[in-house]
């Protein structure tokens, strides 16, 4: 009988996992609150169950095996869930990350705990409770900017850069409005290059197939919200600050415990001291990552190899080693607030050979928001080449190309062009 992965969500973050797995020829099982969501219908067993309602899920399972499913393991692919991925494999003997690497995984204080008591670069942080100990803070630390954040949340929701004292009370109040849990985080603002990093654990040995400079050139015009916009590979730093970078999210990783699974790191190049950890997911990235940029700049599909894991298989670490180097690059769309009448220009734009990806999350007749964090964002398209030179003037022709009328007028997608 065919083994099975029991995947956490169904959603468009879940759809490559729940593909991958199918073409390795396993069975999927598939559970997410949204009777809608895309993978319940592809998946060989699915049901509407939001995975937060664990005994729930464990019952579905047990009713599966019970009628001959040979379920093997669980994982999930870009959302942050640990704890939960960490119950439901510990109540059926799975492989999984403990309860402590679920915890310290999901809470952005405890883990920044964690690496200062192993010794691991991070910003100064604090938790803070009123607007009178972030100004503490912040004089202690005589640092230029700070950044808060809730301790419980992705996807840059709930976080402010505050660029001077006057912004603090309602930096505060945003940030809090966002938190489940009523923890807010207060760090130190690092200027530098930031890298995103998926680093595999097998039996407790890393390699690091994951790694690109994320793009936030010129996005001090989305201040207080923080906001990327896409990224590169491959990266374009010296081969001295990559390993630096390699030990760092590798000695994260070990930090928190992840011996057989995945670690998505976030690292800023500080100039001063070099790269520092600012926080790091026990799990893959959503997005376009683990699922288009790596596989296609490098020939690497490590989510095959992280399912692997999860049903007890020990993957063949050569499949992580880079078997090519393209450039490759993806962008988002940032309309502004308004009503979306119309979009012009996609079709001239799926023309263009060098694109691999052209997706809209929005269409005519919907309300705009303000785009405050990643997952309010319109659209994005992914773009692959030989040079960067060549890969950027099509992103800006892609920009040029496809417009946005809303509230009857006509604006580019474009970050740089609509936010200054």
């Amino acid at each position: 009988m065919t083994d099975a992965l029991l995947v956490l969500g169904a959603g468009t973050d879940q759809l490559y996992m729940i593909n991958t797995a199918k073409k390795m020829g396993l069975k999927v099982v598939a559970v997410d609150g949204n009777p809608e969501a895309p993978g319940l219908s592809i998946a060989d067993h699915s049901q509407a169950i939001d995975f937060v309602k664990i005994d729930e899920v464990i019952l579905y399972c047990e009713k599966l095996i019970s009628k001959g499913v040979k379920l093997k393991g669980v994982s999930t692919m870009g959302s942050d869930i640990p704890q939960l991925v960490s119950e439901v494999s510990s109540y059926f003997g799975w492989i999984g990350p403990t309860k402590e690497t679920g915890i310290l995984a999901s809470h952005k204080f405890r883990m920044k705990v964690r690496f200062e008591e192993m010794g691991i670069k991070v910003p100064k942080f604090s938790i803070v409770k009123n607007s009178k100990q972030i100004l503490v803070a912040w004089d202690k630390w005589q640092a230029i900017k700070v950044i808060i954040k809730p301790t419980d949340r992705a996807g840059s929701r709930g976080i402010r850069v505050i660029t001077n004292r006057n912004e603090v009370d309602s930096a505060f109040k945003y940030t809090s409005s966002h938190s489940k849990n009523g923890e807010i985080l207060l760090e130190e603002y690092i200027e530098g290059l930031q890298i995103s990093t998926e680093t595999i654990a097998v039996n407790g040995n890393y390699t690091t197939p994951g790694f690109a400079d994320r793009v936030y050139e010129d996005m001090e015009s989305f201040w207080p919200n923080i906001m990327e916009n896409g990224g590169w590979l491959p990266s374009l730093i010296n081969k001295d600050l990559y390993n630096k970078v390699i030990t760092l999210v590798e000695d994260s990783a070990k930090a928190l415990g992840i011996k057989n699974g995945v670690a998505k790191g976030d690292v800023v190049i500080c100039p001063k001291q070099g790269p520092m950890m600012i926080e790091m997911a026990a799990r893959l990235s959503g997005g376009d990552f683990s699922e288009s940029l790596v596989p296609l700049s490098t020939g690497v599909n490590y989510v095959k190899t992280v399912i692997e894991l999860a049903i007890g298989i020990t993957p063949d670490i050569n499949d992580l080693k880079h078997k090519k180097k393209k450039v490759v690059a993806n962008r988002y769309f940032f309309p502004p607030k308004g009503i979306l009448n119309d979009i012009r220009g996609l079709e001239k734009v799926r023309k263009i050979p060098q694109l691999n990806k052209l997706d809209i999350y929005i269409k005519p007749g919907d309300i705009l928001p303000e785009i405050d964090s990643h997952g309010k964002r319109a659209g994005v398209f992914l773009v692959i080449g030989d040079d960067r030179v060549s890969v950027q003037k099509i992103i800006d022709s892609i920009y040029n190309i496809i417009e946005f009328q809303v509230d009857g007028v006509w604006v580019t997608g474009s970050p740089y062009k609509i936010y200054t």
